[in-house]
């Protein structure tokens, strides 16, 4: 998959135009599950979304295919993300919570999403790597522009908080 991409990536580079259409329909879903998970609104995460893909768009030159695309466009969205979480916090308050369509119970859920919304960004974007999109910690280490290690005192201080405010869930 990698070098399907770095071909892609490639062929943009020279000029073709209809590489990056490709590489945005093959990513488009992915990176707007992450931002719709981060921000909880269609609308924010749809512009989100843009912002990202404008962001690769104008970028992708600097790419250098040392870490895989996805790896590159990941980190850009979580980036984005956390600058628009960042920015709109100072103003208002963001449902930044979670759903899992699986999950059955409504005031658990409620529960969780409250709880999640109280993370500090960072954790909760690990947390939602690592729980919701199935990432190792090397792999969020290499989104989110951080180590492993770090990755995991994250997702430490994520679950340790997380069991202090779901304390009657658990």
């Amino acid at each position: 998959m990698n070098e399907e991409d770095l071909s892609l990536v490639e062929r943009y580079k020279n000029g073709d135009e209809s590489a990056f259409e490709i590489l945005f329909d093959k990513y488009r879903i992915p990176i707007y599950t992450i931002c719709y998970r981060f921000v909880r609104n269609e609308d924010d995460a749809r512009d989100l979304t843009q912002e990202v893909f404008v962001k690769v768009y104008k970028n992708i030159n600097k790419f250098n295919g040392r870490s895989k695309f996805f790896t590159w466009l990941y980190r850009i969205a979580v980036n984005t993300c956390i600058s628009f979480k960042r920015t709109t916090c100072a103003t208002e308050e963001l449902d930044v919570s979670l759903y899992k369509p699986q999950e059955r119970n409504p005031v658990l859920k409620k529960a969780l999403d409250d709880a999640l919304e109280k993370l500090p960004p960072r954790q909760r974007m690990v947390f939602i790597l690592r729980h919701y999109e199935g990432y190792t910690f090397d792999e969020i280490g290499g989104i989110m522009g951080i180590s492993s290690g770090a990755a995991k005192a994250n997702h430490f201080q994520a679950i340790k908080k997380l069991r202090i405010l779901l304390k009657d869930w658990i």
